[in-house]
């Protein structure tokens, strides 16, 4: 492979593996985000509830299912981020096993010139590239326990706002 075509998969490869640790620091804090917004979304829920259940109306009852929904989706939704913003195996590149592999093989070459050997900047390329592939694997894990997270705490969101609707409605129904 021509030296100037092998740099480039270098730098190529070693761009990946920087990507993915970049993507995965993002996702960590988009988790760290919906946590919070899973927490407000549960105790929104609690006061609409507390607030609705001392209300005569028939549709406070509608609203306090509709949070208590509500309240349950945004839970699941807090366990499900809770899962995605758990500690991942991410893998780095082994520098050290590395040279000390570059450093045996060419002692070999010297040792053996004329036994076939693979070039050093072919096996630190591929462990390159596996680390990449490894990292963006974890990466995608992590992005679907967000994304159904997200879309449960999105329902959540919809529960809570009809069920507030509701209860304000009942409030100002009242007979006072």
């Amino acid at each position: 492979m021509p030296e100037d075509i092998e740099q480039r998969l270098f730098e190529i490869a070693k761009g990946q593996d920087q990507i993915m640790h970049s993507l995965s620091a993002e996702m960590s804090v988009k988790t760290s985000l919906y946590l919070v917004f899973t927490a407000f979304i549960f105790s929104a829920s609690l006061q609409v509830i507390n607030f609705s259940k001392d209300l005569a109306a028939p549709c406070s009852g509608t609203a306090i299912r509709l949070c208590s929904v509500s309240a349950g989706f945004s839970l699941l939704a807090g366990t499900l981020l809770l899962v995605a913003a758990m500690v991942r195996e991410f893998k780095i590149f082994p520098t050290r096993e590395m040279v000390e592999w570059v450093r045996n093989s060419e002692k070999y070459k010297e040792e053996y010139p004329d036994a076939a050997v693979e070039e050093p900047s072919k096996g630190v390329l591929l462990e390159l590239i596996e680390t990449a592939e490894v990292n963006q694997a974890e990466s995608e894990k992590k992005a679907r326990w967000i994304t159904a997270g997200a879309f449960i705490l999105f329902a959540a969101l919809a529960f809570l706002a009809i069920g507030g609707g509701f209860a304000l409605y009942a409030f100002f129904s009242r007979p006072f």
